[in-house]
């Protein structure tokens, strides 16, 4: 009686720490996610990409050395006046100098003619609502993510892999990792196979606002395009981008244990009895 009479408190509880909830949700429900970003691609950094061709080169060189050696040599004289002879040390400095010529190889790494680039790019947004979504929620969110892409440089078709976050202001709403391809499209007869300012792929992450989609999980599905891009391109593709999340989010089931607030884990089992 004591639980059954705790979760529907519960519940009311949760839903009152998360405003913009329409409704409560049960443990285990499965939610619509239905967003809309539009933001921008950029091009943080770019690189040549595929295996690169060790090149090596043989200059001669010329290497001068020179060293000075310096000794006491024992000078004497005669006094033409005493007929006395006085004899002193007397420092003498030799300085001798060799060349030696040799060939020297110098080996480096170098991309030839390289047909993939890998890119680190970075992808900010605006988050709005489609019309299937059943999450509700604030409006000022924010999709960010960032992407490593590994793409050929004839049609910039390739995969790319990254991790994204959503925020509310400063307040890291959700986050997790995404991967997905480049330059191609993946609905037969509704597009083309082929499509240089296209890329979609498939999301997973954790919500982790409070209140009762708190620990929710995530999978999504996306696809996006660069509506200023037009193909064939003769540059990577970035700039403006139009992309939507279709998806699901589960909402955690409760698990009731004994909990230690002091501590943050759970106490140990007890030890068993020795009667």
């Amino acid at each position: 009686m004591k639980y059954k009479t705790m979760l529907p408190l519960t519940l009311l509880w949760l839903a009152a720490g998360l405003a913009t909830q329409a409704q409560p949700v049960a443990p285990g429900e499965m939610l619509a996610l239905s967003r809309n970003v539009t933001g921008q691609l950029t091009i943080n950094s770019m690189r040549p990409g595929g295996c690169a061709t060790l090149v090596c080169t043989t200059n001669i060189v010329t290497f001068n050395h020179c060293y000075t050696n310096c000794y006491e040599k024992l000078v004497c004289t005669t006094n033409a006046t005493t007929g006395q002879l006085q004899c002193t040390n007397v420092l003498v400095c030799n300085v001798r100098c060799f060349t030696n010529t040799f060939p020297e190889i110098t080996c480096s790494n170098e991309f030839l003619n390289p047909a993939t680039v890998t890119l680190n790019e970075a992808l900010s947004g605006a988050v709005t609502i489609n019309g299937c979504d059943e999450l509700g929620g604030a409006s000022n969110l924010v999709f960010q993510a960032r992407i490593y892409a590994t793409l050929r440089t004839n049609d910039w078709r390739g995969s790319h892999l990254g991790s994204f976050k959503i925020l509310s202001g400063t307040n890291l709403i959700a986050f997790g990792g995404m991967t997905g391809i480049n330059g191609a499209g993946s609905h037969r007869g509704l597009e083309p196979c082929a499509i240089c300012n296209h890329l979609e792929g498939t999301l997973q992450g954790q919500i982790l606002q409070s209140g009762p989609l708190q620990g929710a999980r995530i999978q999504a599905a996306y696809a996006g395009n660069l509506p200023n891009v037009s193909c064939p391109a003769s540059s990577a593709p970035q700039g403006a981008i139009a992309l939507g999340l279709e998806g699901e989010v589960i909402v955690p089931c409760f698990t009731f244990s004994t909990f230690d607030p002091v501590v943050g884990k759970l106490p140990p089992p007890p030890s068993p009895s020795t009667e």
